[in-house]
């Protein structure tokens, strides 16, 4: 995990400390030392796991770049906003999106706030007023599904086979994995949930509570909302937890990998929960199947939750908190202005 490799060294926070009685004085930090402890809880200051792994990285990217090794904590009180400008401009150098640059900007940006609040820091060498992050579009980068695109990817898995058996006639054939995959989708598409937030669902997070099926989520932040499933979702997911058999398996991953390529009830699947990666690979090759965009991610299912969502007139704060975000012009940035792309003067234009 990238947190557990930041750059500098966490000897201070791991090494035995002295008993002290009253007659000892207690040793006085170095600098160093200092803005080690400082880094070492700013990263532990998120609660996720993923936050701290991908500021940790970013950090750490920094860090090298700059030139500033573990042994040299101290450096890192004297980074001038010159050396911020001059690793934005390296990164964007490597083709690095601007919303990917802009975000390690940030995680930068909240690190030297955070030494700042401690008095390790004078100033802000990351503020934008310093060192200025590149502009990001309003509609942001992860492409959108049209309702038909979503609807075809929602029935794409297949649910069962027909067979020829020898006698002349038709046998039916169940495909629990197609089950499982249409329940993934279904959540995907009725939730707008983040691929980090499904993977993490348990058989208990299912519930039924005043006449509503919902999904416990946990998201970014260790925040915890309460999301109502649509019908078709609800009963997607109950085909599924029926044909797995895991329906009262409550400490177990709700969406599993299969054992073998059709996985053939609860034995056919695995106890383990299936990776960000896998459900990723999965929204791929259902995509290449369709022929739809090649830039379709499993991300685009959450964008067109929220934007769907909008366009039948559901309020921005509604949005937010369906969304699990904590500010409301985050939930903006998901908002694909469908209707405005269709109105653009490129389609009056006659030449």
């Amino acid at each position: 995990m990238a947190e557990n490799l930041f750059l500098l060294p966490t000897t201070v926070l791991d090494q035995t400390l002295p008993v002290i009685n009253e007659a000892t004085p207690a040793p006085v930090p170095s600098r160093g030392e200092k803005i080690t402890k400082a880094c070492q809880a700013w990263l532990k200051k998120s609660p996720s796991r993923d936050t701290r792994s991908n500021y940790g990285r970013d950090i750490q990217q920094f860090l090298a770049f700059a030139g500033i090794t573990g042994d040299q904590p101290e450096k890192l009180a004297t980074v001038e906003p010159e050396q911020v400008s001059a690793w934005r401009d390296h990164l964007l150098s490597k083709e690095l999106t601007n919303s990917t640059v802009r975000r390690k900007m940030t995680a930068l940006r909240s690190l030297f706030s955070y030494l700042q609040t401690c008095r390790i820091a004078d100033t802000n060498p990351a503020h934008g007023d310093l060192a200025a992050a590149p502009a990001v579009a309003r509609d942001g980068k992860t492409v959108g599904l049209s309702p038909e695109d979503c609807r075809h990817l929602l029935n794409a898995p297949a649910i069962a086979v027909t067979r020829k058996l020898t006698d002349g006639t038709d046998e039916k054939i169940v495909l629990p994995v197609g089950i499982r995959d249409q329940a993934i989708f279904g959540v995907l598409a009725y939730t707008g949930c983040r691929v980090g937030e499904l993977t993490r669902m348990k058989v208990a997070s299912y519930k039924i509570t005043g006449g509503h099926h919902v999904l416990e989520i946990y998201g970014k932040g260790g925040k915890e909302r309460l999301v109502p499933l649509n019908p078709e979702a609800a009963e997607r997911l109950e085909a599924w937890l029926d044909v797995a058999g895991i329906r009262d398996d409550f400490s177990g991953p709700l969406f599993r990998p299969t054992r073998a390529s059709w996985g053939r009830d609860r034995q056919g699947f695995s106890a383990a929960p299936m990776t960000r990666r896998a459900v990723q690979k999965l929204v791929e090759r259902y995509v290449r199947r369709l022929g739809l965009d090649r830039n379709v991610t499993v991300h685009s299912l959450r964008v067109t939750a929220l934007t769907t969502a909008r366009e039948h007139g559901s309020d921005i704060i509604d949005l937010q908190d369906f969304a699990g975000h904590a500010d409301p012009r985050t939930t903006l940035t998901y908002i694909r202005s469908r209707d405005r792309l269709s109105k653009s003067p490129a389609y009056v234009l006659i030449y």
